[in-house]
C-alpha cells in the first residue's frame, strides 16, 4: 500500500491524491462493516459518500482561504502518513462505582475513523480507569484492521510503563501487560504522551460514557458531543 501510494504520488496531482485517498478509505470501510458488523453497502452509496465528503473538504480549504482571522493554534498533531492516531482518556465516579472510558481514532488528514464510549463496573481509581482505557483503545484498533498506529493519553505513568514494557507491581499492571501483547501484534506502534489540555475531545468522551448503559463504537460519523471541537 506504501509503495502504491508512493507511486500515485509522482502522477497525480494534490486533487486528485485526495480524491484517492477519500475513496480508498470509505471502501476500506465498507469492508469492516461487512466483516465486523455483517452490513452490506451498496458500491454507489460508497461513491456518493466520497463525493459529499470532498465537497465538504473543498469548502473548508476555501473558508480557510478567505478568512482574515488568525486561525487558533493546533494542539494535536496528525500522525504521519498511513499511520492512526489513537487517543484514550478514562474517567471515574466514585458515588456509583463505575468509570468510563472515551476513545478517538483519527487517520493522518485528522479525520474522525472510530470512536469508542464504554462504561464500566470498576474500582474507581483514575489510574485504573486509564490503564483499562488505555487497553481498549488498542483492543478497537486491531479489531477495526489498523496496522500502524500511535497510542496517545494524558496519563505520563500510564504511557511510559506501555513505552518502557517495566515490570510494576500496582493493581493497573495487568492491564498494562496485556495491553503491550496487543501492541505487539501492530505491525509498527509508538506511544505518546500528550497534555491533558490537548486530549479534551476523549475527555468529554469519556465522561459522557459514565451515562450510557454499557458500549457504544461508531464509525466514521462522530458522536454530537464532540463534533464542535473537531
Amino acid at each position: 500500500m506504501i509503495q502504491l501510494f508512493s507511486s500515485l504520488t509522482k502522477v497525480l496531482n494534490p486533487e486528485e491524491l485526495q480524491e484517492f485517498v477519500v475513496i480508498a478509505r470509505k471502501i476500506w470501510w465498507r469492508r469492516n462493516s461487512f466483516i465486523f458488523k455483517k452490513e452490506f453497502v451498496h458500491p454507489n452509496l460508497i461513491v456518493r459518500e466520497a463525493r459529499a465528503v470532498l465537497k465538504m473538504l473543498s469548502e473548508k480549504n476555501l473558508d480557510q482561504c478567505t478568512n482574515q482571522v488568525s486561525p487558533p493554534t493546533v494542539s494535536w498533531q496528525a500522525p504521519p502518513m498511513e499511520w492512526f492516531k489513537i487517543n484514550w482518556d478514562g474517567a471515574v465516579d466514585k458515588g456509583k462505582g463505575l468509570i468510563g472510558i472515551g476513545v478517538v481514532i483519527r487517520d493522518s488528514f485528522g479525520q474522525v475513523i472510530a470512536t469508542m464510549r464504554q462504561r464500566k463496573k470498576l474500582y474507581p481509581d483514575p489510574l485504573l480507569a486509564e490503564s483499562y482505557g488505555a487497553l481498549q483503545a488498542v483492543k478497537v484498533a486491531w479489531e477495526i484492521g489498523l496496522k500502524q498506529i500511535i497510542l496517545e493519553g494524558d496519563s505520563l505513568q500510564v504511557t511510559k510503563s506501555l513505552a518502557e514494557d517495566r515490570e510494576v507491581l500496582s493493581s493497573s499492571s495487568m492491564f498494562w501487560s496485556e495491553a503491550r501483547c496487543y501492541l505487539n501484534l501492530f505491525d509498527k506502534w509508538e506511544v505518546s504522551h500528550v497534555r491533558r489540555n490537548d486530549n479534551h475531545i476523549t475527555h468529554l468522551l469519556a465522561k459522557d460514557a459514565l451515562t450510557i448503559s454499557d458500549f457504544i463504537i461508531t464509525l466514521e460519523d462522530p458522536p454530537t458531543r464532540i463534533a464542535t471541537f473537531l
